[in-house]
């Protein structure tokens, strides 16, 4: 036997029909897994999907998607249809088997779209074409600006970059469940934007926000690099209003009005909707606000956060209250969110949906006449993902104008709640023909875009209402901790809680 080298090292023994261990195969994307769960559902007839998720007619299957197990948060199956004229969701969890949610109360309400593409279509009476203007360019996930999506058809029109997780309140509501005490450092905020308009080339608007971004030992000085960069059109800060009142705010916030907007939460008129969704008396804190920055300027949105049977009641108050104060140019109508610290008794199959709230509108509003048929889908995201209506306002009067304005060209310019200049108002206004057409053309004349008035509806998703399809198709994201662009559904519903704040320093650390 001849002796081994012993300069060649031995090779090494493995088990008889064992093969070489193969590499780890890459990790895959949310995407990537939410596929796999449609896979196969696309092709189902409408009989075998409702046969397959146990749903007996007269229900009628809308379509097939995938949504979330609300228990262990894994991708499902599932299934939407009409049953007693609502719009419902069911999905299936192979460990926890099926669960329902309510998505529209009122079917009519629930759109279709030429977007749904994580399963397949049954229904074909309502759905919502894609407008011409949106083509492929510009994408909100073009460039991996958004990795959880894959759109590219449209742009992202809202980018929310949480600048501290801290706040001064401790909401039932909040949907982030802020109870923290990091900031985010300038530098990476400045990093993170700087990153996200190169693979955008531009940003339509930033939100800062929280937590409450007052809170921040920076705010003035990110504040000044959002409204002074070219390449960012709008920016918008969100705040309970509490600090807004400090000495000297509402003047430094006033030096930036010409890009900034304050967002104000603004749940109602009643002590008894602070105190359940707030757990707090801000009232009167709030109307001072409004009233200070009305006199310096500052336009404002109102941002009210609706819950069943608690301020289902107070949406035309909110509105006519509004309506008062000409720099107040947008109502924004959220209903309730079960994520993140919500203590009121959740019921996925009894809450309220947009159709709710567009009918709270019309019935409740006094100061404009408004009709369902004028509130339309915003045509830049979903159409289920939100929707507006606009109003004149002019020499004491106000008059709803949706039906004569060409809701593509005003989204394609400033996203919803952006402002149009004067000649962008006028140019998106259709004069039509005849005797109306001659009415349109002079009174298109006298508008400005002071005059606007919008009161949008923002229903969003929660591990309960999550539909991919949405997901796919959002185009209003927040940043990660590492400066990744996520649907804040998405992120709310399945990421935040994997996405923790502890790298950050605190709010009391040296300011860098």
């Amino acid at each position: 036997m001849k002796p081994s080298d012993p300069a060649t090292p031995p090779k090494p023994k493995r088990r008889l029909g064992l093969a070489p261990a193969a590499a780890p195969p890459p990790p895959r994307s949310a995407l990537d897994l939410a596929r796999d769960v449609a896979r196969g559902r696309g092709e189902m007839t409408e009989t075998a999907a409702l046969e397959r998720f146990g749903v007996v007619r007269p229900a009628r299957a809308l379509k097939t998607t995938v949504s979330l197990c609300p228990d262990c948060l894994t991708y499902a199956p599932a299934l939407v249809y009409v049953k007693g004229g609502r719009a419902l969701i069911r999905k299936e969890c192979s460990v926890h088997g099926m669960r329902d949610a309510v998505l529209e109360n009122d079917a009519r309400y629930y759109f279709l779209s030429n977007k749904d593409r994580s399963g397949v279509v049954f229904a074909h009476d309502r759905v919502f074409d894609i407008p011409a203007f949106l083509g492929v360019g510009e994408g909100c996930c073009e460039g991996g600006a958004c990795d959880g999506t894959d759109q590219t058809a449209n742009k992202s029109c809202t980018v929310l970059v949480e600048v501290t997780d801290a706040c001064n309140l401790a909401c039932p509501v909040c949907y982030s469940d802020a109870k923290g005490d990091k900031k985010l450092p300038l530098a990476a905020f400045k990093a993170y934007l700087e990153a996200l308009i190169v693979k955008k080339g531009g940003l339509d608007s930033v939100q800062l926000t929280g937590g409450e971004g007052l809170l921040h030992p920076e705010i003035w000085e990110l504040l000044a690099f959002a409204c002074e960069h070219p390449k960012i059109k709008k920016v918008y800060l969100p705040t309970n209003g509490l600090l807004v009142n400090r000495p000297s705010v509402p003047e430094r916030l006033a030096r930036y009005k010409a890009k900034l907007m304050v967002l104000l939460q603004f749940d109602g008129t009643s002590d008894r909707t602070d105190a359940a969704l707030r757990d707090a008396s801000p009232a009167r804190a709030r109307r001072e606000v409004v009233d200070k920055l009305g006199e310096l300027g500052v336009f404002m949105q109102l941002t009210m956060t609706l819950a069943r049977r608690v301020n289902d009641d107070e949406v035309g108050e909110l509105i006519d209250f509004a309506m008062r104060h000409d720099h107040v140019k947008v109502v924004a109508l959220q209903p309730a969110t079960y994520s993140g610290r919500y203590e009121l008794a959740p019921d996925p199959t009894e809450r309220l949906t947009l159709s709710d709230v567009v009918k709270a509108v019309v019935r409740q509003t006094r100061r404009a006449r408004v009709q369902e048929r004028d509130f339309v889908p915003i045509p830049c995201s979903h159409p289920n993902c939100g929707w507006i209506t606009l109003f004149l306002r002019r020499a004491g009067l106000v008059h709803n104008v949706v039906k004569y304005v060409d809701l593509p060209k005003v989204i394609d310019s400033v996203a919803y709640k952006t402002l149009l200049s004067t000649d962008e108002l006028r140019g998106a206004v259709d004069e039509g023909g005849g005797v109306r057409g001659a009415v349109t053309k002079l009174a298109k004349g006298l508008v400005r875009s002071q005059d606007m008035f919008t009161v949008a509806i923002k229903p969003f998703m929660d591990r309960h209402s999550y539909d991919q399809d949405r997901v796919d198709n959002c185009c209003h994201h927040l940043l990660d901790t590492k400066g990744e662009a996520r649907s804040f559904c998405e992120y709310n519903a399945l990421l935040r809680q994997s996405d923790p704040w502890d790298a950050f320093p605190s709010l009391a650390s040296p300011v860098e």
